[in-house]
């Protein structure tokens, strides 16, 4: 029997560290990432203990739990829980960094990949805390704790981790949001200056003021995420993430959309999540999004995102009328092809 433990982060020493002190609390046999095929093979012919598999930087764990869904690992071979180390004197400076990394192999920055890796891990740990300054620490932690509230926050001088289930599947935050899951936590009042505040509402965006609106919407905003629609395109959910820059893009189709048959191919949680939040006008069409930030005013925010929803003059055209508003996210946003409906 050998289980798997995966071992993210983007600076190498901080990683080698925090490796250190996982074989130290649990003993295992440490091996670097090179190929799946590789290290299934090596797992299956480990039979005396656990595996500690440290990946390369620009890795994000929901990578591997796609990778591994397809493989066929050897019997008494299993995934553990994925960990991802963190800097604690590094991290705010790469959730800004827009820097894009070609060795990454796509468009991904240091911002987004720090932000990934944080957010896709079933445990986090925190390494180089300032030892003088224990606000400082505490705030890191607490800032952690908004960017992944599903993950256990520990740090190297932490004896006993404690148990945590781990994610065999990846579990997006458009998914998260569909399937009727928290995207974020809304906690408005500052703690230690983190605010975290989640924005729900059902008519549309006009597409041509929530891009005018951007600059506004994040400003003292760390990291967004979640997924909404644009009254110029009514069947599609729209994903929505920033770090150091917003990233919009078609993620998938709205059921309120499909027939009955195609209902059908639907993940059943996100089928249950539509019914029990259908509206008889909108279906199940909605904006849900987290936003994470130092000192973030959440009723600012919020005004200027509800007046970037569709007036009611503009909601008495229709979907014909809305389909001619001006988008300006065609031209400046990602856009990636339409995901499936499974959501």
């Amino acid at each position: 029997m050998a289980t798997v433990t995966p071992l993210f982060g983007f600076w190498p020493h901080v990683t080698g560290a925090v490796a250190d002190r996982l074989l130290t609390d649990r003993p295992s046999r440490l091996i670097t990432w090179s190929t799946l095929d590789d290290l299934l093979t090596i797992a299956g012919r480990h039979d005396d203990g656990d595996l500690l598999v440290v990946f390369p930087e620009t890795w994000e764990p929901d990578r591997l739990r796609l990778d591994w869904a397809t493989a066929d690992p050897p019997p008494g071979v299993s995934l553990g829980r994925t960990v991802t180390a963190v800097a604690a004197d590094l991290l705010l400076d790469a959730l800004a960094d827009e820097t894009v990394l070609p060795e990454a192999g796509d468009r991904r920055g240091i911002s987004d990949i720090v932000a990934h890796q944080i957010e896709q891990a079933d445990t986090i740990v925190l390494a180089d805390l300032p030892d003088d300054d224990p606000w400082e620490a505490d705030r890191l932690r607490v800032l952690l704790h908004r960017l992944a509230p599903w993950a256990a926050v520990l740090t190297t001088a932490d004896t006993h981790p404690p148990a945590v289930a781990h994610r065999p599947v990846p579990l997006t935050p458009v998914t998260r949001g569909l399937r009727g899951r928290p995207v974020g936590l809304h906690e408005p009042l500052p703690v230690n200056g983190v605010v975290s505040s989640v924005f729900k509402a059902r008519r549309p965006f006009h597409p041509e003021r929530l891009h005018a609106a951007l600059d506004d919407v994040l400003d003292q905003v760390l990291r967004s995420r979640g997924h909404l629609w644009l009254a110029s395109r009514p069947d599609l959910v729209m994903s929505w993430e920033s770090a150091a820059t917003p990233h919009l893009a078609p993620a998938s189709v709205w059921l309120a959309g499909l027939d009955d048959e195609e209902w059908q191919t639907v993940h059943a949680e996100r089928r249950i999540a539509a019914d029990l939040d259908w509206d008889p006008y909108y279906g199940d069409r909605h904006h849900h999004l987290a936003f994470i930030g130092f000192d973030l005013d959440p009723v600012r925010l919020h005004r200027t995102l509800t007046a970037c929803l569709l007036t009611d003059e503009e909601l008495s055209r229709g979907e014909a009328g809305w389909r001619h508003l001006p988008d300006p996210f065609h031209q400046g946003v990602d856009r990636a092809e339409t995901g499936d409906a499974t959501g």
